[in-house]
């Protein structure tokens, strides 16, 4: 008989420390800069591709500000111009784009 294994694989372990150690650091901070700044947040861009399905499936979980480690890894932006500021809309625009692509 064959179990299937729920551990984390070595990506998804890492992801989700940096992704915890970057929410508890930035949790009160407002100023975006401030929170794209965090070395957390840039070690998840560090991932590169690989970690793309993982950050969209984290933000069907949780809201989170994604955009920049997407648009840096993938080098796509899906959001329209008149939708940029509408965390609603951007948000939406990157979960289709996922979607679309089968990482979701």
């Amino acid at each position: 008989m064959s179990l299937k294994t729920t551990a984390p694989t070595t990506l998804e372990a890492e992801f989700q420390s940096l992704d915890r150690q970057w929410k508890e650091a930035c949790s009160v901070l407002s100023s975006t800069s401030a929170m794209v700044a965090h070395p957390a947040y840039k070690s998840i861009i560090d991932l590169g591709p690989p970690v793309v399905p993982l950050l969209l499936r984290e933000w069907e979980k949780e809201p989170a500000h994604w955009f920049e480690p997407l648009k840096a890894i993938t080098r796509e932006d899906p959001v329209s111009p008149k939708d940029w500021g509408n965390i609603s809309a951007m948000t939406s625009a990157w979960l289709a784009w996922g979607r679309q692509r089968k990482l979701l």
